[in-house]
């Protein structure tokens, strides 16, 4: 019986982990260089589909900066950049028709994003350019759109998330006006940081069954919010990149007063994103890596010195009641090492991302086993179909003492 727990405590993470990785519906990651930007339309395909571009460096892979894997993907729109006649300066991605979503689709969604440090999250108001406060969004950079089956679309998406000059925002859109109907600031905005969003994502029309849950480096921003996430009849789909008012950047714009708004370069505005992945579930989208700053590792413990010889008992020297042991000059209690206690240094970024993620401690992790690093199908996940062989092995050096014992007891 002993046996058998041992072999089933070291399948059962085999099967953990194979779980976890059916799971994983899709990953949009760039790892793949310039090839993950298009013609990846098939069900089943990862990386991304069609591009909404004018110009070749509108969207492109680099490999900095990054933060997951390899490559992370470069947006950037100006003044001009208008795709086919559709409305606005775009800079845009979507995925292949696996990401398009069904009412009642329930989704988990993870990604990085990173606006530089020369972000400008608002503009003047083309048509109101005599008001100083009147000002003009500098886009969205993720958003899931309405799919018309087989119409026409027309009015905005559902869904856009985006920054500003202060904050990072969620519009949900009323269908019948195409205006924000609830525009919430979820997180302050940290230029030239990268921030973690995970969606969780009830997709449906109907206002009392559809909801959101969001989080941004960990912190839950968003509790479960119950609203309608898409409008009837009609399916939503995924788009990332830069959308903007086409107005934005037009040197031929000018204040009442005859100055230009604008100079001559189309105003161009530049955002990142990375590690896009979708799931079905929680732990799916979490494997792929940490939340937060990762900490310097401790430093390594010097070595045991060897002990003593046993046959031969060393000196052992008088001892003084009357004089201490010396004290070394220089100890000081509050440093181990090199590295001060309580001032562990941190970083932004880990110089390398760990093989197993590490959850926030605001999402609840009931269930989920040891996700592994990414959705890769191979390394750890082939150490896991070791193991029963590893048991099997024990298991036969355990036979003959089993035998002996047996013998004895029937004797």
């Amino acid at each position: 019986m002993k046996t058998h727990l041992v072999l089933a405590a070291l399948i059962a993470p085999a099967f953990a982990a194979a779980a976890q990785q059916s799971d994983l519906i899709w990953t949009g990651d760039f790892e793949t260089g310039a090839s993950a930007l298009s013609g990846n339309c098939s069900a089943g395909q990862d990386q991304w589909c069609h591009r909404q571009a004018v110009r070749s460096q509108q969207i492109q892979t680099v490999a900095s900066p990054s933060v997951q894997g390899r490559y992370a993907a470069r947006f950037e729109v100006k003044f001009g950049d208008v795709y086919n006649n559709y409305s606005d300066s775009r800079s845009l991605m979507t995925g292949p028709t696996t990401l398009w979503e069904n009412e009642g689709n329930e989704r988990w969604y993870r990604w990085q994003a990173m606006w530089p440090a020369d972000w400008v999250g608002s503009y003047p108001k083309w048509d109101e350019l005599g008001n100083p406060d009147a000002r003009s969004p500098a886009g969205s950079l993720v958003e899931w759109h309405h799919d018309a089956n087989g119409g026409v679309e027309t009015g905005s998406a559902p869904l856009y998330i985006g920054a500003d000059d202060s904050n990072i925002w969620l519009c949900l859109v009323d269908q019948a006006t195409s205006n924000c109907r609830e525009r919430p600031n979820l997180m302050p905005l940290q230029r030239g940081h990268w921030h973690d969003f995970v969606l969780h994502a009830k997709w449906s029309s109907d206002p009392s069954v559809g909801y959101l849950e969001i989080w941004i480096d960990g912190v839950l921003v968003m509790p479960k919010h119950v609203t309608s996430t898409m409008y009837p009849g009609m399916r939503n789909y995924l788009i990332v990149g830069l959308y903007r008012n086409g107005e934005i950047g037009d040197p031929n714009l000018l204040y009442p007063n005859g100055t230009h708004v604008y100079g001559t370069d189309g105003t161009p505005g530049v955002a990142y994103l990375d590690g896009f992945v979708v799931g079905k579930t929680q732990a799916s989208v979490l494997a792929e890596l940490p939340f937060g700053p990762q900490p310097v590792p401790a430093p390594t413990p010097p070595p045991t010195p060897a002990p003593a010889d046993a046959g031969t008992p060393a000196p052992v020297a008088a001892a003084d009641a009357g004089t201490p042991a010396p004290v070394a000059s220089g100890a000081d209690a509050g440093t181990v090492g090199n590295t001060p206690v309580g001032n562990t240094p941190v970083v932004d970024k880990p110089a390398s991302l760990p093989s197993a993620a590490t959850p926030p401690p605001s999402i609840a992790t009931s269930g989920i086993g040891s996700p592994g690093g990414g959705c890769s199908s191979g390394g750890p996940s082939l150490a896991w179909l070791a193991l029963p062989l590893l048991a099997l092995a024990l298991l036969r050096r355990r036979q003959p003492e089993l035998q002996r014992s047996k013998a004895r007891k029937n004797n």
